[in-house]
């Protein structure tokens, strides 16, 4: 049941006034069909199962709408990535980002970095859904979403960093919600904090400008899950702050007056699961003389989680064949997968992109690659949490909830590919979305 006046005001108004009155609203021609995408990152398709999860608003969601089983994460199975193939609707062999931003000096002799702050059109190779909805007419606005820097599809924006002369900061500000001086160091409170600053920032686009798409990430639950592990109270505890920050923008949409027009969508990026075991790729090149002054092909490794990612100055099948066997059945590696091998779970290849590795390692369950700079392969850690293992593991899959206007309240739906989503938000605002490997998703969509 809900509980709460707060929560049982907003969901009773999306029962009552939802699917009939945006009927009512779109024949009359008086409302356009706006669409709210919430992404809760690293919350998995198992948390969401658990009954007593304190998660009232999501409930209330899934029982007036529809919700999946699981959604599908493409590989790898971490967050730039994921929510680009959301709104792209297509997987990394296609838009190109393989980990959270662009990698750059690869196959050099000095090792190579992720460099965050790449603009969008430098780092997504395909279009967006916020594109092609800017391209229409409508208003777009984004809220630390991901691979979107300088996007020229976004009409309004509070990025990730808090940007303290920006339109929507300087409401915050003038508002009372935080300091100048708040936003000139956005990032030094805790993430639950930023993540309460997202909320703000994002109902106040929605009170004032009334955007068509609003994409809007909250980070908190995977910023505690990679320090404490899955399935803990930690976790739980902020799955319900998260709820509350749900409820809050429901609200702001009730309060705009945009509520019989709107379709919420909540979804996630990918799961998490506990790892006991650090492993340093890079201390294994060391120790093959693959790095240093001793290397003549020098080749580096990316840690990212539940793969790593191995980047050689000079590249042969020959050289890659001896990358393979030096951590092919190593302790903690699952397996290690050419280029051509990697292309067939949906990785782009070297040919297609620089951003390709010569070699993808994944992790066993319970290991996760860093950069643990022990000089030793195989670590002992506290739990923590990580991701990035293959799509096909039960913990990396992600939750999708639908509820609103224009969704048939079908309850729990069968699992489908993330891809999925790009598509379906295209036909919610009547845009079109075209080369996609997506599919709307027609059974859930009502009155469109």
């Amino acid at each position: 049941m809900i509980r709460g006046i707060g929560v049982a005001a907003c969901v009773a108004s999306i029962f009552l006034a939802g699917s009939q009155a945006a009927m009512e609203a779109q024949q009359a021609g008086a409302a356009k069909h706006k669409v709210v995408v919430i992404s809760l990152d690293a919350f998995g398709a198992e948390s969401l199962h658990d009954p007593h999860l304190p998660a009232p608003t999501l409930h209330a969601l899934m029982h007036s709408g529809s919700y999946a089983t699981a959604m599908r994460p493409i590989n790898p199975t971490v967050t730039w990535p994921n929510h680009t193939a959301m709104i792209t609707g297509v997987n990394a062999s296609r838009h190109h980002v393989v980990v959270n931003g662009l990698i750059v000096n690869q196959r050099t002799d000095t090792a190579p970095k992720i460099e965050p702050h790449t603009p969008k059109s430098e780092l997504v190779a395909v279009p967006t859904v916020y594109d092609a909805a800017h391209q229409a007419g409508l208003t777009t606005a984004e809220v630390d979403w991901v691979a979107i820097e300088k996007a020229d599809g976004i009409t309004w924006r509070f990025t990730e960093y808090g940007d303290p002369d920006g339109p929507i900061g300087q409401d915050l500000v003038e508002k009372g919600d935080l300091t100048h001086d708040d936003l000139t160091h956005f990032g030094k409170p805790s993430q639950s904090w930023r993540d309460r600053i997202y909320t703000l920032a994002a109902t106040d686009i929605i009170r004032k400008h009334h955007p068509d798409l609003m994409l809007l990430h909250l980070l908190a639950l995977d910023s505690i899950e990679h320090q404490t592990g899955f399935g803990n109270n930690s976790d739980i505890n902020t799955i319900a702050f998260l709820d509350d920050r749900v409820r809050d923008v429901i609200e702001a949409v009730r309060e705009a007056g945009d509520l019989p027009n709107t379709t919420f969508l909540v979804v996630s990026d990918h799961g998490q699961m506990s790892v006991h075991h650090h492993l340093d790729a890079n201390a294994l090149l060391k120790q093959a003389k693959m790095q240093g002054s001793v290397a003549t092909n020098p080749t580096f490794a990316i840690p990212e989680g539940g793969y790593t990612l191995i980047y050689q100055k000079h590249a042969t099948p020959a050289s890659t064949a001896e990358l393979k066997a030096l951590f092919q059945g190593k302790p903690g590696v699952r397996e290690a997968l050419t280029p051509a091998e990697a292309a067939k779970v949906g990785w782009p290849t070297p040919a297609e992109t620089n951003q390709a590795p010569d070699l993808l390692v994944y992790a066993e369950n319970g290991f996760a690659f860093s950069g643990n700079s022990s000089g030793e392969f195989v670590t002992d850690t506290k739990e923590t949490g990580a991701h990035g293992y293959p799509n096909t593991e039960p913990l990396m899959k992600e939750i999708f909830i639908a509820s609103g206007a224009g969704i048939a309240s079908k309850g729990e739906i069968p699992e489908f590919d993330n891809i999925d989503v790009a598509p379906t938000i295209a036909r919610l605002l009547g845009v079109t979305l075209t080369n996609v490997d997506g599919k709307a998703l027609e059974a859930i969509l009502s009155g469109r």
